[in-house]
């Protein structure tokens, strides 16, 4: 799976991304610091989910299972879909996004 990702806007908490998964375009949030899943109505606009697309949502808890985690959400997505990505604290942040095709410097 080819996934490259870029840097649309900060958010609160993190960022958007403009992510293509082998030449298919979705919407990715990626937020740290927030764990509840109800916190998504918060981080997608409301036009999104006016518009139709369908909204994937997972918790990256560390490191080590963000590989897993990213994965079984970008598995079941459609072009036009909307990813968010609600990561534990900054090493899973930036594990998230490094899996994204996005690297940050530290």
């Amino acid at each position: 799976m080819e996934i490259v990702s870029r840097h649309l806007a900060d958010v609160m908490g993190g960022v958007e991304l403009l992510t293509t998964i082998d030449g298919e375009s979705i919407s990715v949030y990626v937020v740290v610091g927030v764990t509840d899943l109800n916190a998504i109505a918060d981080i997608v606009p409301i036009q999104k989910v006016e518009a139709g697309a369908d909204i994937h949502a997972s918790n990256v808890d560390n490191v080590d299972n963000a590989q897993e985690q990213i994965d079984q959400v970008l598995e079941n997505m459609n072009p036009g879909d909307v990813a968010v990505f609600l990561c534990s604290g900054s090493d899973a942040f930036g594990a998230a996004l490094d899996l994204l095709g996005l690297p940050i410097d530290e």
